[in-house]
């Protein structure tokens, strides 16, 4: 079951990058780390220009689509472990700079999981809600690239119990086209 869903969403997330490089123009690599002890990887792609305005009491930030496919495991148990597909909408702040600026970025979107648990974390349902809030700084005057570091929370709002959620710190590399 696991490699049908690794397959099956690398082949979205491939023909999404395909179909629709007008609109594509970032791709980011993660490392993430929880307190439970699990850690993981992501690869995602950045849909940045999206035609919508935000309304202006938020401060115009830019919004972009972010759809990635995460993979964590338990650092006790490497046996035990998780992958999930991601989509959710990011809103992205300046807050400084403009050599070298730093952005505060936010979502909330949708996940779907490949099981229910991991380690002693129980989720329950494998739709999960993608809650994230992250700081992203262009650390170089000579490249668009940027450096994220941030936190995400999965949990499914008690839909059904229990919702134990996860938890996430983690540091990106992202690199527009």
């Amino acid at each position: 079951m696991l490699r049908r869903f690794s397959l099956l969403s690398a082949l979205l997330l491939s023909s999404s990058l395909a179909s629709s490089s007008a609109l594509a123009n970032e791709v980011s690599f993660t490392a993430s780390y929880s307190t439970d002890q699990f850690r993981g990887a992501r690869v995602a792609y950045r849909f940045t220009d999206i035609p919508l305005e935000m309304p202006g009491f938020l401060g115009s930030p830019k919004l972009y689509v972010d759809m990635g496919l995460n993979h964590w495991q338990d650092s006790n148990d490497t046996s035990d472990n998780i992958t999930a597909f991601t989509i959710s909408p990011v809103a992205s702040w300046h807050i400084a700079g403009s050599e070298r600026p730093l952005y505060l970025e936010a979502g909330i979107g949708g996940s779907y999981f490949d099981k229910t648990s991991l380690g002693n974390r129980k989720l329950s349902t494998k739709f999960q809600f993608e809650d994230r809030i992250s700081l992203s700084w262009q650390f170089s005057k000579n490249s668009d690239a940027r450096i994220d570091f941030g936190y995400t929370h999965y949990s499914n709002a008690d839909i059904k119990r229990p919702n134990d959620g996860l938890d996430f710190y983690w540091l990106s590399w992202v690199h527009p086209f």
